[in-house]
């Protein structure tokens, strides 16, 4: 039986008005540190992809607003490109392009960018987040290799989760996603470790049944609590809390 010490740990980024966090166990024995248990390849890389998806979040809220663009690109017969390669070229040289445009403009450009090959054709698709500036006609008519549909990002109740989630998927894509070098990183707030075995309980019980709100509103004054996923590691008997809030308006 385990009989080191037990504590929790909450750690926590805010990214311009969305703020996210976790909640979890931490065990250590006395002097020395826990060697972890590995997981199977298969949790492994679920926990990867989560992990990807909560970071390209945190960048997307760093970085974006509601003025800023969604921007799908695909490839008419005409201009399939011949490989990966040949795509991800085509696409930078249209980046570039863009960013020449803002700079007349006088706006930064920023970008996140995934490229995909479809998984019934096998054809080639880019997802974009852009800086909004150009009218949407002139980033449609820009791309002139197919159809290119352009919409704003969406900061609803999960913010824009959904979106990162599919950019960041690992089946079918070349690469989960790049952006540009002027991207600004989350960075976490120092870690509180305040948090009683007894408080994490009650507060898991509570997420459970979806009243967690007033317990996290409280704790984080001027936000309101949009997602919360409540987690109970079956081998360590450890409970992991996921929260996600946004300012109020």
């Amino acid at each position: 039986m385990y009989r080191g010490r037990t504590f929790n740990r909450e750690r926590v980024y805010v990214c311009g008005d969305y703020l996210d966090g976790d909640i979890y166990p931490v065990f250590q024995k006395p002097g020395e540190r826990r060697k972890r248990c590995r997981p199977t390849s298969e949790i492994q890389k679920k926990l990867n992809q989560r992990n990807a998806a909560k970071r390209l979040t945190r960048i997307v809220h760093m970085n974006f607003t509601s003025r800023d663009l969604a921007l799908h690109l695909t490839y008419d017969p005409d201009h399939t490109p011949e490989s990966a390669e040949d795509a991800l070229r085509i696409v930078q040289n249209y980046l570039r392009t863009l960013k020449r445009r803002y700079r007349k403009i006088g706006v930064e450009f920023k970008y996140i960018l995934s490229t995909e090959k479809g998984g019934r054709g096998g054809r080639v698709h880019h997802h974009l987040i852009i800086s909004g500036g150009l009218d949407r006609d002139t980033l449609e008519s820009l791309w002139g290799r197919g159809y290119a549909n352009s919409k704003r990002l969406q900061f609803g109740d999960e913010g824009v989760s959904g979106l990162t989630h599919y950019i960041t998927k690992d089946d079918a894509s070349y690469k989960r996603w790049s952006g540009s070098r002027n991207l600004v990183q989350p960075e976490a707030q120092p870690p509180r470790d305040d948090l009683t075995m007894e408080d994490v309980r009650t507060l898991f019980e509570a997420a459970e049944i979806h009243l967690a709100n007033e317990w996290f509103e409280s704790r984080f004054p001027g936000y309101e609590l949009v997602n919360c996923e409540p987690c109970r590691n079956e081998t360590n008997r450890g409970y992991y809390i996921h929260f996600e809030m946004r300012r109020r308006r």
